[in-house]
C-alpha cells in the first residue's frame, strides 16, 4: 500500500493536531508515514518530534547552495519512525506563501522525495484553498484522497465547502470524508451533519473537546503517544483505519445562498455596490490619465513596465532601478538598443542616453517570489545612493505586484535616511496597469510630480509633449522641431515624457504652453495632466509632417506667442521645392497607388504631387485599434476611407491596375513588377518627409522590373 492524503480545513480548526495524531496512530500499526507540513508557521510536526522545530524546506532553499543540498537535511525522524518535513514560508506580510508551497514541493521532487520509503504520506495544508499554491496537494500527482476538518461553526463549514469546490476543479472523486472537530457548541454537531448530508460526504470521525490535547502539547507529544488508552486516542485509531481502507466520495458543494439557508436558516441578497451608500458619491469628476487601450479596454500591446523603462532610461542624469527578474530587465533594455540600431540603419540621429543607459536590475529570483523583494530593492537603491546617485526612478515588473512588494514604502524609508535623494516610483507591476503606452504616460507624469520645481513662468517657452522614445527618427525629428521653434523665437522648456535631462524636468511647471508632438491619446492625456497640475495651456494644433502640416502648427504656435511665422514657412516651402527638383525629373508621369492606416495623409499627397507622379488610387484604412483618435479632417479628398475587411478587394484592384509604385505600410501580395514603397506606421513630424519617400521611389523606378534570381528559378 502506498497512499497520499491531504488534510484541509479552515485556519485554526485543528488540522495540525488531527494530522499529527493521525500520523502517530498509523505509525502505531507499523506503517511508515511521511507527514509534510504545508504551513508557514512550520508547526505541523512538532508533537511528533518531541515538541521541537525543524529546518524548513524554504529556509534550506534560501540558505544552502544547490550543489550542497541533500534530501536528508530537510527530513526529520519522529515518533515510531515517522518522517517529518516542514515546507515553511516567508515572514508575515511579505512574499508569497502560496508560491512557497510550490517551490518547496519542487525542491523536494528535485532532491528525490519519491525515493522515500513510506506507506502513507500526509499533507497538512494551511487553511482554505485560497490560491493555486495551497491547492498543489490537490493535483493528481500528489494527494489521492482529501480529508476535511471542520467544526459546526458557519465559517468553518464555509471553508469546508470551498475546499470541496476546489477539489472539484481537479479530480472530484477523491474526498475521503469530513472530520468533525468540536468546539463545544451544543448545536454545532447538528449543523455539521446537515452539511454532510447536503454534500453527500460522511462524517468519518467525531473528535470532542478534551484537556488531554493541551496536556500532551505541554509534553511535546501527541495525545496518541501521551495517552494511548484514552477515548480520544481510540477515535484517532478508528480514523486511521478509515484512512487505510481508503474509501472515497465525489466532491459536491453548495452555492453560497444554499449554504446560508442550510446552516443559518436565512436568505441573503447581494446588493450592487453603487446602490449601497448612495450619499457617498465623489464630489468631483476625476480625469483619468489612461492610454487608449486602457480607456477602451482593447488588447494590450506590450507592458507598462517596458513603456515606463523606455522613458526613464532616456533621461539624462536619472538612474533607473528595474525591480524585476533579470530576463524582464534584459528584454526591456533591448528595446533601447533596438531604437539605437534603427536610428543608425536609417541614417537618423541616435539618442545618446540609449547608447549606455543608466539602469540596474534587482535580479528577482524564485527565492524573492517566496520571501519578498523589499529588502532586495532597498539594497539595490542604497548601492546607487552610495555610488553618488541622487535622482532615481523605480519601476516594478509583474512579480513585485504578485507578491505585494511595497516599492513606495521602500523609497520613502530611503529618502528619510537620505534627504538629498529623490525617488520616483512607478508601480506598473508589469502590465497590471496597462500597455506600453500607459507605462510611457505614467513615467512622464511621475517624473514631473517627483522632480519638477514650480517657479516663475518662462516667457516664450513651451513643453514638447508626446515624444515616442522607441521611434528611430524621434531624436532627429525633435531636433528639427526645436530648430524651427528657435527660428520664431520660442524656447523648448522640456520634452515629455522622455529624451530630456533632469534639469529640463525641473522646469516642466514653468513653461508658458504645451505643444503636442502627435495627436495620440497618450499625448492628449499628458497635456491634460499639465493643465490640471500646473495650469499650462495646450496649443490645440499638434506637430505634423509635410509642408501643410508644418505650416499649420507653426502658425498655431506663433499665434499663441504673438510671433510672425510667415518668413519661416516661406523658407521651408522654397527649400522643399529645391529638394524635389531632382526626383521630379525621374518620377514625372509615374503612376502610383496608396494604402495607409494613418489619417494624416497630406504629406504623402504633397510628395506625390511635387514629384510629378499621378495617384490613381488612394485608400485610408479605418482601424479602430490604430486611428480611432485621429482627426478625419486631415484626409485629402482624393483618398477613400475603407474598412479593414476590404483590404483583399483593394489589393486585387491595385494588382489589376498595375501602377509603377504602391505605397503601403506592410508588403502586399501583388505583381512583382509593382515596386512597393513602405510607409511609416507612426506619424512623422519631418517637414521634408516627402523627400525621403521620393528617394525610395527613385530607387524603385531605377531598379530592374524583374529580379535576376527569378530567371534562375525559372
Amino acid at each position: 500500500m502506498k497512499r497520499k492524503i491531504a488534510v484541509y480545513g479552515k485556519g485554526g480548526i485543528g488540522k495540525s493536531t488531527v494530522s499529527s495524531n493521525l500520523t502517530a496512530a498509523l505509525s502505531d500499526t507499523g506503517l511508515r508515514v511521511l507527514q509534510i507540513g504545508c504551513d508557514p508557521k512550520h508547526d505541523s510536526t512538532r508533537a511528533l518530534i518531541g515538541g521541537n522545530t525543524q529546518s524548513t524546506v524554504l529556509d534550506y532553499l534560501k540558505e544552502v547552495r544547490p550543489e550542497d543540498r541533500r534530501l536528508g537535511d530537510v527530513v526529520t525522524q519522529g515518533y515510531k519512525g515517522c518522517l517529518c518535513v516542514e515546507a515553511g514560508g516567508p515572514e508575515p506580510g511579505v512574499g508569497c506563501a502560496g508560491r512557497g508551497i510550490i517551490s518547496a514541493f519542487d525542491l523536494l521532487e528535485r532532491l528525490g522525495s519519491d525515493s522515500i520509503e513510506s506507506d502513507i504520506t500526509i499533507y497538512d495544508v494551511l487553511g482554505d484553498v485560497v490560491c493555486g499554491g495551497f491547492a498543489v496537494p490537490l493535483r493528481n500527482d500528489y494527494a489521492d484522497t482529501v480529508y476535511i476538518v471542520t467544526s459546526g461553526e458557519f465559517m468553518a463549514i464555509y471553508a469546508a465547502n470551498n475546499i470541496l469546490r476546489g477539489t472539484a476543479n481537479y479530480n472530484p472523486d477523491r474526498i475521503g470524508g469530513i472530520i468533525f472537530n468540536s468546539r463545544g457548541d451544543p448545536e454545532e454537531e447538528s449543523r455539521a451533519e446537515r452539511f454532510s448530508g447536503a454534500v453527500v460526504c460522511p462524517i468519518i470521525a467525531r473528535i470532542g473537546r478534551s484537556p488531554l490535547f493541551m496536556e500532551a502539547e505541554r509534553e511535546g507529544q501527541t495525545v496518541v503517544e501521551r495517552f494511548p488508552d484514552s477515548e480520544v486516542t481510540h477515535t484517532f485509531r478508528d480514523l486511521a483505519q478509515c484512512v487505510v481502507e481508503g474509501r472515497r466520495h465525489t466532491a459536491r458543494y453548495l452555492s453560497e445562498s444554499e449554504l446560508e439557508r442550510l446552516i443559518l436558516g436565512r436568505e441573503t441578497q447581494t446588493r450592487k455596490c453603487r446602490e449601497s451608500v448612495p450619499h457617498l458619491q465623489s464630489k468631483e469628476k476625476i480625469r483619468p490619465y489612461t492610454a487608449r487601450n486602457v480607456t477602451y479596454d482593447e488588447s494590450i500591446h506590450g507592458c507598462a513596465f517596458s513603456g515606463a523603462s523606455s522613458v526613464c532610461t532616456s533621461v539624462e542624469g536619472l538612474t533607473t532601478v528595474l525591480h524585476s527578474p533579470r530576463s524582464c530587465a534584459h528584454f526591456t533594455v533591448q528595446l533601447d538598443s533596438c531604437s539605437v540600431k534603427g536610428s543608425c540603419v536609417r541614417g537618423y540621429q541616435t539618442h545618446e542616453e540609449f547608447l549606455d543607459p543608466d539602469v540596474v536590475c534587482t535580479d528577482m529570483t524564485e527565492d524573492t517570489m517566496v520571501f519578498g523583494g523589499n529588502n532586495l530593492l532597498r539594497n539595490r537603491i542604497l548601492e546607487q545612493v552610495d555610488a553618488g546617485r541622487r535622482d532615481i526612478a523605480v519601476i516594478t515588473a509583474c512579480p513585485p505586484g504578485i507578491i505585494g512588494d511595497d516599492a513606495r514604502e521602500v523609497a520613502r524609508q530611503v529618502m528619510l535616511e537620505h534627504p538629498d535623494v529623490r525617488i520616483a516610483v512607478m508601480d506598473e507591476d508589469g502590465n497590471a496597469t496597462g500597455d506600453f503606452m500607459q507605462g510611457v504616460m505614467d513615467a512622464g507624469i511621475e517624473l514631473a510630480r517627483t522632480f519638477s520645481v514650480k517657479g516663475e513662468t518662462i516667457p516664450d517657452s513651451l513643453n514638447l509633449v508626446g515624444v515616442k522614445t522607441m521611434s528611430s527618427s524621434a531624436q532627429s525629428e525633435l531636433d528639427q522641431v526645436t530648430e524651427i521653434l528657435g527660428r520664431i523665437g520660442i524656447r523648448v522648456n522640456c520634452v515629455l515624457p522622455g529624451f530630456c535631462s533632469m534639469e529640463d524636468i525641473a522646469d516642466i511647471p514653468n513653461a508658458a504652453a504645451s505643444l503636442k508632438l502627435n495627436p495620440d491619446v497618450f499625448t492628449e492625456k499628458v497635456c491634460m495632466f499639465l493643465e490640471d497640475e500646473y495650469g499650462i495651456p495646450t496649443i490645440p494644433t499638434p506637430v505634423r509632417g509635410g509642408l501643410k502640416g508644418t505650416a499649420d502648427w507653426i502658425r498655431a504656435v506663433a499665434g499663441q506667442f504673438g510671433k510672425d511665422p510667415e518668413p519661416v514657412i516661406r523658407e521651408l516651402s522654397e527649400r522643399f521645392d529645391r529638394m524635389m527638383e531632382g526626383p521630379r525629373r525621374l518620377l514625372q508621369g509615374k503612376r502610383c497607388a496608396v494604402v495607409t492606416i494613418g489619417n494624416d495623409v497630406s504629406w504623402i499627397k504633397e510628395a506625390i504631387d511635387r514629384s510629378g507622379m499621378v495617384m490613381e488610387r488612394g485608400y485610408v484604412l479605418h482601424r479602430t485599434d490604430y486611428n480611432r483618435n485621429l482627426n478625419s479632417e486631415w484626409i485629402d479628398d482624393s483618398f477613400t476611407v475603407a474598412e479593414e475587411k476590404d483590404v483583399g478587394r483593394i489589393i486585387e484592384e491595385i494588382d489589376a491596375l498595375c501602377p509603377d509604385i504602391l505605397l503601403v505600410p506592410v508588403t502586399a501580395k501583388v505583381n512583382p513588377r509593382i515596386y512597393q514603397s513602405r510607409l511609416p506606421c507612426a506619424p512623422t513630424t519631418d517637414p521634408f518627409a516627402g523627400r525621403l519617400l521620393a528617394e525610395d521611389w527613385i530607387r524603385g523606378v531605377l531598379a530592374p522590373k524583374e529580379e535576376e534570381w527569378r530567371r534562375d528559378v525559372a
